[in-house]
């Protein structure tokens, strides 16, 4: 029986792109986790120079940890909007009392902590077990649900930030400033699911940035 060979597009752990590859890499993940860690943070009503902090030190900490062979930034994670959600509720924020937000902060933060030990256990059950164990215990139906759940549940703020304009001093611009944000927004998520979809080989790993690009020239 003829065995079909299955080419990886990518790189290894112990692999290094070429200098410019590297750059295009280097810009994509800004464009994806920067923007993504400042905006939970501000979804959240966390502080975002705190958040910026934390996630800085998490990725120093992790490539040193790793011995600098996966170059991984640790960002915000979408999956604790709901759960901080319920702790920072929007009466506290109402009251706009500091003392208040930051003990809600405060107890979100230790949950946070605590599911970071989690974490690491699971890190360990799956080092002892084997990736096979948890593939038979969390599927990807049921991962892949949970994903679709995440992005479900922040649909509202990303159809809020695709209609977003500048402040305008003819308010009577405004309406068809929101009609060509939405334009930019559309151009700009069609280009990027084409790219993801169309595009072979190395350049098939840049559809974020190459759609980012697109946008921008639409805009202008």
């Amino acid at each position: 029986m003829a065995s079909k060979n299955h080419h990886t597009i990518g790189y290894l752990p112990d692999e290094r792109p070429p200098f410019i590859e590297l750059i295009l890499f280097a810009l994509q993940q800004i464009v994806v986790m920067f923007p993504a860690t400042v905006l939970v943070a501000l979804i959240t009503h966390f502080h975002v120079s705190t958040t910026i902090f934390a996630s800085g030190l998490a990725t120093l900490c992790f490539i040193l940890i790793t011995g600098r062979k996966i170059p991984l930034y640790y960002g915000s994670s979408f999956s604790y909007i709901t759960a901080i959600g319920s702790i920072v509720t929007a009466d506290i924020v109402s009251k706009n009392d500091p003392a208040l937000l930051n003990n809600a902060i405060s107890e979100a933060q230790f949950g946070i902590i605590m599911s970071g030990f989690v974490s690491i256990a699971a890190g360990f059950i799956v080092k002892s077990v084997g990736q096979e164990i948890i593939d038979k215990i969390l599927p990807a139906t049921v991962t892949g649900s949970i994903a679709m759940i995440i992005g479900l549940s922040l649909a509202a703020n990303a159809l809020t930030n695709a209609s977003a304009i500048p402040v305008l001093e003819d308010a009577s611009k405004e309406p068809l400033a929101q009609s060509l944000a939405w334009v930019i927004s559309i151009i700009t998520l069609v280009s990027t699911i084409a790219y993801s979809v169309y595009l072979k080989g190395k350049l098939s790993q840049l559809p974020i940035l190459f759609g980012l690009l697109t946008g921008y020239v639409a805009a202008l």
